[in-house]
């Protein structure tokens, strides 16, 4: 089974450490956010992995140039609001960029010299926001799904809430149900589905045609449409 970790490099920032049973060769790979993650076969040597990594550094960010090329990150700016919190950002007599959420407000301080649009400032600003998500989400979606599940007549384990970049959400062997805070971003009647989604798997572990049948049937014979609409939206930037 692949297993994944972070670390953070002096160099490159955050890197995703993938071990994977399926990988015959160490490998590296950029997403289009600039995520960098280094697969490493189970039962090779991590130091060797990391040489591998620092001698590859260079193209990496040349990589990540390329990336950002062709997906460019759009700039977050006031006005500028989540479910229940409000961008507001303070060029200040500052060093540093410090971020702050709480009491509604996602709060980014930053030096006057700079101006928002720099790199480093959208860096604060888009972890302040996902801060917020993450309060947004742990108040939100543990109990929509209880009441969801409850509604529907299924019986789940524990309901976590994670930063997942790649899946809306997850159900374990042992029906835990863990769901991204970017479904913050969806309207309700999409994190609905996804919650529903996510309880039809504690019956079906798979996406066979009983799955499909039972999501259509608790979605009033929407599923098609709404998984439509869902693939508008990303639980990337």
């Amino acid at each position: 089974m692949s297993s994944r970790e972070k670390f953070r490099h002096p160099l490159l920032g955050e890197i995703t450490l993938n071990r994977s049973p399926r990988a015959r060769r160490l490998s590296i790979s950029v997403r289009p956010d600039g995520e960098v993650r280094l697969t490493i076969p189970c039962g090779d040597n991590e130091r060797t992995a990391l040489n591998f990594l620092d001698q590859k550094s260079a193209w990496i960010e040349q990589a990540r140039v390329r990336m950002l090329a062709r997906h460019p990150k759009q700039v977050i700016e006031p006005p500028y609001s989540t479910r229940s919190h409000t961008l507001r950002l303070y060029p200040c007599a500052c060093r540093t960029i410090r971020t702050r959420v709480g009491g509604g407000i996602i709060e980014v301080r930053y030096p006057m010299e700079i101006r928002y649009e720099a790199a480093e400032v959208q860096d604060a600003i888009r972890k302040g926001i996902e801060q917020a998500w993450r309060t947004e989400a742990q108040a939100d979606l543990p109990q929509r799904t209880a009441r969801l599940a409850g509604q529907l007549g299924f019986r789940c384990g524990a309901v976590t809430v994670r930063n997942a970049r790649t899946r809306w959400g997850s159900c374990s062997a042992r029906d835990d149900i863990s769901l991204s805070i970017h479904l913050m971003k969806l309207p309700d009647e999409l994190i609905d589905y996804v919650i529903i989604h996510e309880l039809c798997h504690t019956i079906h572990k798979n996406h066979g045609p009983k799955f499909h049948q039972l999501l259509d049937r608790l979605t009033g014979g929407h599923h098609l449409e709404l998984r439509r609409r869902l693939k508008t939206y990303s639980t990337r930037w």
